[in-house]
Order: structure tokens, then C-alpha cells, then sequence
């Protein structure tokens, strides 16, 4: 008989490791681009508790360039679903304030250069992880250059300098492979086999564990069919409850009866203690049935990014790399942002048209973009944590009745954290070596807003063409020059210059005069993830210095 755990060996361009939202998207990106890749992940299969509920734009953009914005939409809430975001005291007592927020339906029923569709062709999407997760995970397998290797486990890895050689094994039978592949990336969470390899720690804001969304937490999944009987308001999707016996994030996954309630942990009582349902039927306020699927501890209050983001050809995106509290919907959104910046300069680099040392440039634009974002996101739970209100808030009676007015006027200051499109849609990249600077001068960077801008190093601005046909649907799966306006100049010797350097090139000619207002250039380079490489009213004396700056000649090695 074989021995099961006996060794075999294997080449891949690209090996993996975790099967979450990031990883998946890295898998996805790279066969995108016609890389093979092998991910492997511990767990069998993707998520069955609920994690992160809110696709943002820019992540739902970056699923619309591989096709798989659509599907993902049929997850998660009903079309016309409430998504407003709403403070009680219980679900079954006071309203306290309301964010109103638009359906589904809403939201994507007539896109065009107006209302949710105004500043991007995909508006943010609420649904859970372990719903899309599933999803991103069978269109990932459909491609015929990923292999996702579920229980399978990474043992340790070796850098040899031209290549890592990984060991892995499969957890159900023991059996073992060495993986000989050019890049190996991290995307395996917090807890990361990777990163503590490296020897690579997080820096940053730990927890404090005095309050609530800042320290120990429940992640508790049910199933209350006949809830909504029991709803003493107009049904929203996000219940924040607010008594004295304790606060619950209390988030509707379906629609059709199951939630998902983030409760803080009373402090020094051991999680085994806890009174689940106790939490659960204070947070809801009436008698209703309801199920306990599952429950998971976890820890809030982490603002945490790596010391580095590569390692030689070891690389850390997603959790690997930077620690979130949900607050905001940062966490996974930034990680895929990761992979569709670290994606494409793997495949040029695999593809021989770009130097390796593009790749440097994946820590020097991504890691501000940790640091902003986290720092986003733990003033928002601080926020959320510090907010005091008086023990009597729940009350029937004159005195809870002025409590409540009294918190209502506080909770009006609590809309940036469902508001924050300048963190979505405005990460720049103004100081890396892969972008050509024309000498403008950014917009702010505001939380709240995003200002289309297309100084080079930001997102293209989204632009309608005949209001109903998407810029982003034009562009190319690697560099696109934008022609812009009715007077552009002649680019044979930027496309001749392309081709002679091997740099896939697609060009797109647009006449309106207002994307030329929008731009404010003739012409634009956009990468493979969006962003504006250059931009010039006239082609440049060399065209392949430009060409050559931006697939990363001009980086400095590490």
C-alpha cells in the first residue's frame, strides 16, 4: 500500500495561501491576467459564519471587471429591502435615529451619471461574507488556471532568492507536496503562518477591551423566522440597540429571518459563562422565536498594519497585512484592493514585460493605504464605543423620554462611518515610483468625500458615455490610453513604443467634451487596476520613458 503521507512535487507561478475574500479575488485576478495559481486553505470549505456585510463600490467594481458583479448581487438582501442603518434602545421598544439608506432596487435599477450611480457603475452591496464568499469561490474554480486546494494547509516555506519552495499538506489524509513557485502570498488572516514565518509583527492601535467594539466580542448567527411580528419600527437592515443591559450591532443577513449580532463580552466573565440567548432576547426586547445557529468570539478595536509587505517573493495582502474593526467595512474591501494592485504587477513580472522590481512598488502604494484606512476605521469604533447614554434611556417614563432626545441630537454626528466614500473611492498612490506625476496638485483627502480627480496616482473618474455606457466597461485587461475630446493628438509612437516594449496596450477614443473637462488632459494612461499612471495634453518626447517609469523601470530595489 502507498504511503499516504509520502511526498510529491509541483510547480506554480503563483501559490496562495487562505481561501477568504482576498485570496479568492488574488486567484481571480491572476487567471484574469492567464496566470496560474494554486491556493490553499485550511478550512474544507469557504465561510459558514457570518463575517463582514458590506461590499463597497470599489470592491463591487473591481468584481465587475471579472465579470462576477451581478451574481454577487443576487446574494444578500432582497432587491427592495430596507438598508437604512437605525439606533434603538430593542427592536421591540424606541426608535432612537434613523439613517436612511436606498434599496437595492433603488440603487441599480436605472444606472447613468445621476443619484447612487452618479460617481461609479457599482454602488456599495449588502451581503455577508459567508453568502458572496461562496459565490466568488465557484466563479474562481471556473477558470482553468486555478487550482483551490480547500483543506489543505501550508506546514512552511523556504525564499531561495530565484524562487520559494512551500511545503503543504492535505489535512484529511496527511498526504504532502513541495510547491516550487516563483511568489508565494499571504493571505491567511491575522493569525497568519505567513507573516509570523517572515517574522514580520503588526504595529499600530491594540485594543483596550473597556467597551463596547474595543475589546472581546460575540459574533452570534440566528435564525428568527417571525421577528419582523415583533419590530416596533419601520424594518431597517442595521440595528445598533443602545440599553443598559448591554449593546448589540444587530445586522439582517437575508432578509427572511437570519442576523448576525456582534455583542460585547461583559468583562472577566469567561466566554463559556455567557447567557447567548440572554443577549439575544435583550437586543430584540419581546418574546419572538429565534434559533441559535452558531457563535464565535472575536476582538474589536485593532488598528494594525505590518512593519513590511514583502518579504523577498513572499508578499502579505487582506488581514495578513492590516487588522480592522468592522466599523466603517473596511477590512476585506481593503484587501481586495490589495490583490488588484499586487495582482496585475505579478502577471506583468511572470509575463517577462516588467521588471521584477515592479513589484517593490506593491508595499510603497498599498501600506499608506493600511494606515489610512485602519486609522479610518478606529476612530469610527471609538466613536461608537465612547458614546454615553443614560441608564434610563429605555424607560416608559417622562425622564427616559428626555434621555432619548437628548441621545438622539448624538447620534446625528454618527453618519460618516456609512458615508465614507473618499476612503472607498479615493486612494492615491501620488509618491510612488510607478506613477508619472504631471505636477498637479491632489484633492483632499476627505473621509466622506470622494472628488474626482484625475491627477495621476488616483482611481479614473467613472464617466458615462451617452449616460448609459460605462468607461470602466471600454478599458482593457492591462494598460488602456484614453483619447480624449474632439481634438486628440496622433499616439502612433506611444503605440509603437508600447509594442516594441511588449506592454499590452489598448486604446479608447472618446469624443464628448465633458470627459476632456473631467480628465483635463488629452490623454490618459490607466493600469490594469484603475488607476492613472500619466496624463498630457500632447504625447510625451519619449513615449518609452513614460512606458517604462510606469511598469516599474524607475523603482528602486528593496
Amino acid at each position: 500500500m502507498a504511503n499516504m503521507k509520502s511526498t510529491s512535487e509541483r510547480r506554480t507561478p503563483v501559490l496562495i495561501v487562505g481561501g477568504g475574500p482576498v485570496g479568492i479575488s488574488l486567484a481571480m485576478e491572476l487567471a484574469w491576467w492567464n496566470v496560474e495559481s494554486v491556493l490553499v486553505n485550511e478550512r474544507p470549505t469557504t465561510s459558514l459564519h457570518p463575517k463582514g456585510s458590506t461590499l463597497n463600490s470599489r470592491t463591487m467594481e473591481h468584481m465587475r471587471r471579472m465579470g462576477l458583479a451581478p451574481a454577487i448581487r443576487k446574494t444578500g438582501l432582497p432587491l427592495d429591502h430596507p438598508t437604512d442603518s437605525i439606533y434603538v434602545t430593542r427592536l421591540a421598544e424606541f426608535e432612537l435615529g434613523r439613517l436612511p439608506m436606498p434599496t437595492l432596487r433603488e440603487k441599480i435599477s436605472n444606472p447613468g451619471p445621476w443619484g447612487e450611480t452618479l460617481l461609479t457603475p457599482e454602488p456599495i452591496h449588502r451581503s455577508n461574507q459567508f453568502y458572496f464568499e461562496a459565490v466568488m469561490h465557484a466563479h474562481a474554480e471556473a477558470f482553468e488556471e486555478t487550482d483551490m486546494r480547500y483543506a489543505w494547509r501550508l506546514s512552511s516555506f523556504e525564499d531561495h532568492g530565484d524562487y520559494v519552495s512551500a511545503q503543504i499538506e492535505d489535512v484529511r489524509t496527511g498526504r504532502r507536496e513541495t510547491m516550487h513557485c516563483d511568489f508565494l502570498v499571504g493571505c491567511d488572516g491575522g493569525n497568519s503562518i505567513v507573516r509570523r514565518q517572515l517574522g514580520i509583527s503588526y504595529g499600530g492601535r491594540s485594543s483596550s477591551g473597556d467597551r463596547f467594539y474595543d475589546g472581546t466580542m460575540l459574533s452570534i448567527y440566528i435564525r428568527a423566522p417571525n421577528i419582523l411580528e415583533v419590530i416596533n419600527m419601520p424594518v431597517a437592515w442595521h440595528y445598533w440597540t443602545i440599553n443598559p443591559k448591554g449593546r448589540v450591532d444587530f445586522i439582517t443577513l437575508d432578509g427572511e429571518g437570519e442576523y448576525v449580532l456582534l455583542a460585547e463580552v461583559p468583562p472577566g466573565v469567561p466566554i463559556g459563562e455567557i447567557d447567548v440567548s440572554a443577549i439575544v432576547q435583550n437586543a430584540i426586547g419581546a418574546d419572538t422565536e429565534f434559533e441559535v445557529i452558531s457563535v464565535e468570539e472575536w476582538l474589536a478595536g485593532l488598528a494594525l498594519v505590518v512593519d513590511n509587505y514583502q518579504k523577498g517573493r513572499v508578499f502579505l495582502a487582506g488581514d495578513a497585512a492590516h487588522l480592522f474593526t468592522p466599523s466603517g467595512g473596511f477590512g476585506f474591501n481593503t484587501g481586495i484592493d490589495d490583490v488588484s494592485n499586487l495582482g496585475w504587477k505579478l502577471a506583468a513580472v511572470l509575463q517577462d514585460w516588467a521588471p521584477i522590481r515592479l513589484l517593490d512598488s506593491y508595499e510603497v502604494e498599498r501600506k499608506p493605504i493600511g494606515i489610512r484606512n485602519t486609522a479610518a476605521s478606529g476612530d469610527y469604533a471609538n466613536k461608537i464605543g465612547s458614546l454615553e447614554f443614560s441608564d434610563f434611556v429605555d424607560e416608559n417614563s417622562e425622564r427616559g423620554v428626555l434621555a432619548r432626545e437628548s441621545l438622539k441630537s448624538t447620534l446625528l454626528t454618527f453618519k460618516e462611518e456609512f458615508a465614507s466614500l473618499g476612503i472607498v473611492l479615493g486612494a492615491r498612490y501620488n509618491t510612488s515610483p510607478v506613477i508619472s506625476s504631471d505636477g498637479s496638485q491632489p484633492p483632499p483627502d476627505e473621509r466622506a468625500t470622494y472628488i474626482p480627480s484625475a491627477c495621476p496616482g488616483g482611481r479614473a473618474p467613472h464617466y458615462w458615455i451617452n449616460e448609459h455606457l460605462s468607461l470602466y466597461d471600454q478599458l482593457g485587461p492591462w494598460f488602456t490610453l484614453l483619447c480624449l475630446g474632439p481634438n486628440p493628438p496622433d499616439i502612433k509612437t506611444f503605440e509603437l513604443a508600447a509594442s516594441k516594449l511588449n506592454v499590452p496596450l489598448r486604446t479608447v477614443s472618446i469624443k464628448d467634451e465633458a470627459i476632456y473637462d473631467l480628465y483635463e488632459a488629452s490623454l490618459c494612461l490607466i493600469r490594469p487596476d484603475q488607476h492613472i499612471a500619466w496624463r498630457g495634453n500632447k504625447l510625451p518626447e519619449e513615449p518609452a520613458l513614460i512606458i517604462r517609469k510606469v511598469i516599474g523601470y524607475d523603482v528602486v530595489p528593496n
